[in-house]
C-alpha cells in the first residue's frame, strides 16, 4: 500500500486502473480510425490532425471508467466475481455506449461536427472490446496476493487476518502465524495455522514479503533480530495498527493503543486546509441551495399533501469542540416517531413514512442540512453528527469517540460510505473505526473521494434507512 495525500491506496489497483484507461483510449482510437474519422481528422480546435481524435477518445474513456465504476468494477472482489456472467460488466458498457450517444447531441449543439456520428458507433465497439480485454487480463495486471505471516498467535492477529482475507480486495494473502518464542499464552489461532520456526526461518521458507507485529503483549519476547534482518533484506515490517489501517482503512479499536495515537503521525490539520475546505464548503452549499430550490419546494409541498405540517423535523447535535446546533431535515417519519423516547433508525423502519422511503433512499430528506454547511455549523464532509443524548452513554462505552470532535460532522463522511448506518452501540463503535480513519487522514484529497463516492451512492439509491 501508499499513501496519496493521506489516503492509502493500493498501487496494483492504481496500475490496473491506468492500464485499463490506456487500452480504453487506444480502442477507441482504433475503433474510430476504422470509420470517416480518419479522413475527417481535421482540427476545429487546432493542433495536429490526431489532436482532436485523442481528445474526443479521451472524452470516450471518461464514460466508460465512469460506468465501471458505478457498477462498482473497481472493487477487484466484485470484478472477480462478475468474471463468472459478466452481467455488471455488460451493464456498465451498455451504460457507457448510452452516455456517449448522449454528450454526441449535446456536443453538438456547442461543437458542431466535433464528435463526428458516423464513427461514434465503431468508437464505441472499440471502448467494449477494450473493457473486455482489459478485465481478460486483469489477473495478470494485479498479480497475486502478497504473502503475509502474522507474528502472534492471538486474538489480536487471528482477529486482524480474518478481516485481511474479507475485506481487502484479496490483494493480500496470510500464510500463517509466528508464536512468540517466550508466549506462555494459549493460542487463538488453529493450531495448523502456526508455522514452525523462528520467524527468519518462517520468512524465507514461505516467501513471506510483509511481517506483521501483533503480539498481545510485546514483553513476551519481541526477535529484534529477525526483524531487523528482514527489515534489510527488503521485507516490509509493520506494526497491526498501521497495517490495518492501509488495508482496512479504518483503525479498529480492538487493536489501537490510546497510548500509541500521542506518537502517531495524523491527526492535523494544517490553516491552510481549514481555510479552502471551508470557502469550498460555502461555495458549493450555496450553488446547491440555489440549484436545488425547486427540488426543495416540490419536496415540501409533497410532505405537506402527504401527511401535512410539520414539513420540516429539528434535532439537536453535537458539532465540533462539543458544540451543539440544530440539523434541519425534511420530515421522513410520523409526527409521534419518538413518543417513547430516542432511538437509532433501523432498516425498514416502521415509523417512516412511504413518502418519507423515497426521500431517503434519493437522499432528498438530508438538503436542508445545506443550510448548516452554510453557517459553518457542519461541513461537506465529516463524521455524521450524532445527538447528545446517544453522545454521552457512546462517550462512556468508547472513549476515543471525543477525538470525533475535532472536526466539523460532514453531510456525508468515510463512516457512512463504508459502512452506513449504525442502529445499536456495536455497530457506532465499528463506524468510529472508519470516523478515525477519516480524521487521522483528513485531507481535501479524501473529501474529494468521499464525495464522489456519495455521488455513486446517490444515483444508485443506496444505503438508505
Amino acid at each position: 500500500m501508499v499513501r496519496v495525500f493521506n489516503h492509502w491506496f493500493s498501487p496494483r489497483k492504481a496500475a490496473y486502473f491506468f492500464a485499463e484507461e490506456t487500452v480504453l483510449v487506444l480502442a477507441l482510437l482504433a475503433g474510430a480510425s476504422l470509420g470517416p474519422v480518419a479522413a475527417q481528422a481535421t482540427s476545429s480546435v487546432g493542433g495536429p490532425p490526431m489532436y482532436p481524435a485523442v481528445l474526443r477518445a479521451a472524452l470516450a474513456s471518461v464514460f466508460f471508467a465512469g460506468a465501471l465504476y458505478l457498477g462498482d468494477l473497481y472493487d477487484l472482489h466484485a470484478a472477480v466475481r462478475d468474471r463468472a456472467d459478466g452481467r455488471r460488466l455488460l451493464r456498465a458498457i451498455g451504460v457507457a455506449a448510452i452516455a456517449i450517444a448522449l454528450a454526441d447531441i449535446a456536443l453538438d449543439l456547442f461543437l458542431p461536427g466535433w464528435m463526428l456520428h458516423r464513427s461514434l458507433v465503431l468508437a464505441a465497439a472499440g471502448g467494449a472490446f477494450g473493457v473486455i480485454a482489459a478485465r481478460v487480463l486483469m489477473p495478470a495486471v494485479v498479480g497475486s496476493p502478497t504473502r503475509v505471516v502474522f507474528l502472534g498467535t492471538g486474538a489480536r492477529a487471528r482477529d486482524l487476518a480474518r478481516a485481511m482475507e474479507r475485506e481487502a480486495d484479496g490483494l493480500y494473502r496470510a500464510v500463517g502465524f509466528v508464536r512468540p518464542q517466550r508466549s506462555l499464552a494459549p493460542a487463538a489461532v488453529p493450531a495448523d495455522a502456526i508455522l514452525e520456526g523462528s520467524l527468519g526461518e518462517v520468512a524465507r521458507r514461505e516467501r513471506v514479503q510483509i511481517v506483521v507485529v501483533a503480539m498481545e503483549d510485546r514483553r513476551e519476547g519481541l526477535p529484534i533480530d529477525d526483524l531487523l534482518t528482514l527489515r534489510t533484506r527488503g521485507r516490509r515490517v509493520v506494526d497491526d495498527v498501521g497495517f490495518a489501517e492501509a488495508t482496512l482503512q479504518r483503525i479498529p479499536l480492538s487493536l489501537v493503543r490510546p497510548s500509541s495515537l500521542i506518537f502517531d503521525d495524523g491527526f492535523r490539520v494544517s490553516r491552510g486546509t481549514r481555510t479552502v475546505k471551508r470557502a469550498l464548503d460555502l461555495a458549493v452549499s450555496l450553488v446547491m441551495l440555489a440549484g436545488a430550490a425547486p427540488i426543495m419546494v416540490a419536496t415540501a409541498i409533497a410532505i405537506w399533501l402527504s401527511d401535512g405540517r410539520p414539513i420540516f423535523y429539528s434535532q439537536e447535535r453535537t458539532g465540533r469542540s462539543g458544540t451543539p446546533y440544530r440539523v434541519w431535515k425534511f420530515r421522513t417519519m410520523r409526527r409521534d416517531a419518538e413518543q417513547h423516547g430516542a432511538v437509532w433508525a433501523t432498516e425498514q423502519d416502521p415509523r417512516v413514512l412511504p413518502l418519507g422511503r423515497f426521500l431517503r433512499r434519493a437522499r432528498l430528506d438530508e438538503l436542508p442540512q445545506l443550510w448548516n454547511v452554510l453557517r459553518g455549523d457542519m461541513s461537506l464532509v465529516g463524521p455524521r453528527p450524532e445527538r447528545p443524548v446517544f453522545l454521552s452513554e457512546l462517550k462512556v462505552r468508547y472513549p476515543l469517540f471525543t477525538l470525533r470532535e475535532l472536526v466539523k460532522p460532514g453531510l456525508t463522511g468515510w463512516a457512512q460510505l463504508k459502512y452506513g448506518y449504525g442502529s445499536t452501540m456495536e455497530e457506532q463503535a465499528r463506524k468510529l473505526e472508519y470516523d478515525l480513519y477519516y480524521i487521522k487522514n483528513a485531507s481535501l484529497f479524501l473529501d474529494l473521494v468521499c464525495l464522489l463516492a456519495t455521488a455513486k451512492v446517490v444515483l444508485l439509491g443506496k444505503g438508505a434507512k
